[in-house]
């Protein structure tokens, strides 16, 4: 007899979105379970609590919630529960946070492998999630020698509803020019790039915007796009359903904390820029960027600047730290990924970033990556691999 599992997500969230088609995939492939959803967000008129009548009157064999105001009295129903959030979470039982260090550690090797040297972050006072990234992303940024700024609403919904942008457009325009700026998440990445447009302040040029959770709708419809941090969401969703059921099994959780961790940027044009006062250089770099599509060479590279095929490329070291031949790669490497995401075949990839030969693509990914394209989607796109239900609970 299938098994009942109520879930309470809010759906209007990519980070809700993401785990809700990790559980669905894993429950079409792996357990197949009966998935009972709380009613229609728009219908509750207390929407941060679950609904006990419903779940007395289903009598589901595990829950996975994403509120906690009214688990005390679920948890007298001696049901399995899995909190996905660690705000306002229960201790004894288990629940999703976030690895915020490797939020700060990717963003400020990001922008640093960018050349910034001023390093700003955007958020909220008082909620754990947005005070660990801060710190961890400052830690990191003063790690590299970077000059550190930050900006915080003060946490509280009318602060962050009915913010005057007077302020925190004064903020922007104060801080030295690049500066590359983190945002506590997509949406205020979305607030800071409006900020930027009222300020008239160039987005990437002058100020360059990085989000984290990557909730594509929101980094695609914002112009200039948002560039965000993908993090392992699907992967996560595997986790929390394998370890429910176990608890529906009565073992007990191997660990209470199931964490989710940064797994790359996910880069638009909110930072497709270098901070290179050497404007040869940039010029080398924006001709890459506008040619992931074509063919190119470092030789096609260095035709477009002014300078000796030696000078560019010692002063290309200079700047990025790497070679002509590397950018190229690179750029490529992060276009096939937004085309892998996107279900492209190999080879129409191959076809669209101007590969002479689709056969040798999947071994020049490879070699980059240090793993397949196919395992690469597996582990970072909503496709799950049937065979990936028992890993641990502890993300990689």
């Amino acid at each position: 007899m299938r098994k009942k599992v109520f879930v309470h997500l809010e759906s209007g969230r990519g980070y809700s979105r993401d785990l809700l088609r990790g559980i669905y995939d894993y429950n079409n492939q792996v357990s197949q379970w009966q998935i009972i959803f709380e009613p229609a967000w728009f219908l509750k008129t207390k929407p941060a609590r679950n609904d006990l009548s419903i779940i007395r009157t289903v009598k589901p064999d595990g829950c996975i919630l994403e509120f906690g105001d009214n688990i005390p009295e679920l948890r007298e129903l001696g049901i399995p529960i899995i909190q996905v959030t660690s705000v306002n979470h229960f201790e004894d039982i288990p629940y999703v946070k976030g690895n915020y260090d490797t939020d700060g550690a990717l963003a400020a090797s990001y922008f640093s492998n960018k050349g910034f040297k001023n390093l700003a972050f955007f958020g909220i006072e008082k909620l754990e999630w947005s005070v660990a990234r801060l710190k961890s992303f400052q830690k990191h940024a003063q790690q590299s020698g970077a000059q550190f700024f930050s900006y915080l609403l003060k946490g509280n919904e009318s602060d962050i509803l009915t913010h005057n942008f007077g302020e925190l457009i004064r903020w922007l325009r104060s801080l030295p020019s690049p500066t590359g700026i983190l945002c506590c998440n997509d949406d205020f990445g979305q607030i800071l790039i409006n900020a930027c447009s009222m300020a008239e302040i160039k987005v990437p040029y002058e100020i360059a915007v990085l989000g984290i959770d990557n909730d594509e709708l929101i980094c695609n419809i914002t112009y200039p796009n948002l560039s965000s941090i993908s993090r392992n969401h699907h992967q996560t969703a595997a986790i929390i359903c394998s370890t429910l059921g176990d608890m529906m099994n009565g073992a007990e959780p191997r660990e209470k904390v199931i964490l989710t961790e940064a797994a790359e940027v996910a880069e638009r044009s909110s930072t497709d820029t270098i901070a290179a006062a050497d404007e040869e250089v940039a010029r080398a770099i924006n001709f890459i960027s506008r040619n992931t599509g074509r063919p190119i060479n470092p030789a096609d590279v260095i035709a477009e600047t002014s300078l000796s095929a030696k000078t560019l490329n010692n002063r290309f070291r200079k700047v990025t730290g790497h070679s002509i031949h590397d950018e190229i790669q690179h750029r490529k490497l992060i276009r096939f990924k937004q085309l892998l995401r996107n279900n492209m075949s190999i080879k129409e990839i191959a076809f669209a970033l101007g590969f002479p030969d689709h056969s040798h693509v999947s071994r020049w990914f490879s070699n980059l990556e240090g793993i397949s394209p196919v395992e690469w989607k597996k582990k970072f796109s909503p496709a799950l691999s049937s065979g990936n239900h028992h890993m641990g609970t502890k993300t990689q």
